[in-house]
């Protein structure tokens, strides 16, 4: 079912179409928000960058997560016994 959210993120509203739960799409723009004002409160730099700075910064957090999760499933690859040759009789 597909909700419409109103957020407000870093002073501006957005009215978005989403399947999520409306809180959790609040917690969201809540997080974006802190970082993107982070970043503003830290430089003179103007919302676009701020917004482009939070959006790398968010996108590096979740490639490191990935790469995390990527050698553990290797790991368990390999620690498991190999495939039986197949037989031809």
């Amino acid at each position: 079912m597909t909700n419409t959210v109103l957020v407000e993120i870093a002073g501006r509203e957005y009215q978005l179409r989403t399947d999520e739960d409306p809180e959790y799409v609040a917690e969201l723009a809540n997080f974006v928000t802190v970082k993107v004002l982070e970043i503003k409160r830290d430089s003179n730099a103007s919302a676009l960058d701020c917004a482009t700075m939070a959006a790398l910064d968010i996108a590096d957090r979740y490639f490191k997560e990935q790469k995390k999760k990527t050698p553990t499933r290797k790991k368990a690859a390999a620690a498991a016994p190999p495939p039986e040759p197949p037989t031809l009789l």
